[in-house]
């Protein structure tokens, strides 16, 4: 069965097809490609136990050497695009959508994914965590979760594009890169980013799937944020977390312990993009006009506690 994927955000539109447990995809043939990007991956996992079972297994993969750009050149396109991309295809083991979980057993998958954050620590960042792209598979009787699709990572030392690149499935990028700064490339890609998008991501699978079934359009809040452009995506999901009492499913809809733990991630979300809204007013009429003001990553555990930290949080965590 072929499917494409949802919608990204690059410099050059990527699409993919899944065929069973393989992945067909054009990537653009200046970037570090993915299975270079996964044997980094690899070798990064291999030294930190917390995150060896969180990386996909790549069993075999093969590239078409032959650039788009070359393709029209043979067929005589007129000035055909230099560069181009290429046609990878990647075979791996079989993983289970994380779309089928719900409540505790989703919690669970999901908080022990984003041990793969390390990965940003060490120089390699995903930037595209969505539900499309978090999976999982049995282990020793245990759900093991895996960030899959790096097609869109970078390396530090990336002789590519990287670092302001703006890439991601929109709905699920942080509110810092969803803004007119963010979409030109004046906002860094940090590590944080990416934990930001890992929590979009299980608010939108709470709130859009029961019992591993997509609800009904009429019962999901969150869809219209997946026609928008980034910026449009931004200022609504900056609205919805400033009425959240509006936008409150009813109790047939979601658990409890659930919604008292997104509430809890909503609040912290809204109060850093306030933070961040007003460090930039403050730089604009300061001598620190054109900086970043987050230029540099914070704390990833300073970051994660936050949430980690909140009542919602040690609800589900305890929950049998």
């Amino acid at each position: 069965m072929w499917f494409l994927s949802p919608a990204k955000r690059s410099r050059r539109n990527t699409v993919t097809f899944r065929m069973g447990w393989s992945r067909f995809f054009l990537g653009e043939a200046n970037r570090t490609s993915e299975p270079d990007i996964l044997y980094k991956v690899k070798e990064i996992a291999e030294a930190h136990d917390t995150v060896k079972d969180h990386v996909p297994q790549l069993l075999w993969h093969h590239k078409f050497m032959n650039p788009t750009s070359a393709v029209q050149e043979a067929l005589g396109v007129p000035e055909p695009t230099t560069g181009g991309c290429v046609l990878y295809i990647l075979v791996s083991r079989k993983l289970l959508p994380i779309t089928k979980l719900q409540g505790k057993e989703l919690f669970d998958v999901w908080r022990h994914m984003q041990a793969t954050l390390l990965f940003g620590r060490k120089g390699s960042h995903h930037r595209d965590v969505s539900p499309g792209n978090l999976m999982w598979y049995w282990k020793d009787s245990k759900r093991i979760g895996i960030l899959n699709d790096y097609d869109l990572s970078s390396l530090a030392d990336d002789p590519g594009p990287r670092g302001n690149e703006r890439t991601g499935t929109v709905p699920f990028m942080a509110l810092d890169l969803l803004t007119k700064e963010g979409q030109l490339g004046e906002v860094k890609h940090l590590y944080r980013h990416d934990l930001e998008s890992f929590m979009w991501c299980f608010a939108w699978i709470s709130l859009h799937y029961e019992n591993g079934v997509l609800l009904p359009r009429r019962l999901r809040p969150l869809d219209e944020w997946a026609t928008l452009s980034a910026v449009a995506c931004g200022k609504k999901k900056l609205f919805f977390l400033n009425n959240m009492t509006a936008s409150a499913p009813s109790e047939s809809d979601i658990d409890g312990v659930t919604w008292d733990f997104l509430v809890d991630s909503f609040l912290v979300l809204k109060r850093d993009a306030d933070e961040l809204y007003y460090l930039r007013l403050k730089r604009s009429s300061s001598s620190g006009e054109g900086q970043q003001p987050n230029a540099q990553d914070p704390d990833l555990d300073a970051v994660l506690s936050k949430f980690t930290g909140s009542e919602g949080w040690a609800k589900l965590s305890t929950l049998e």
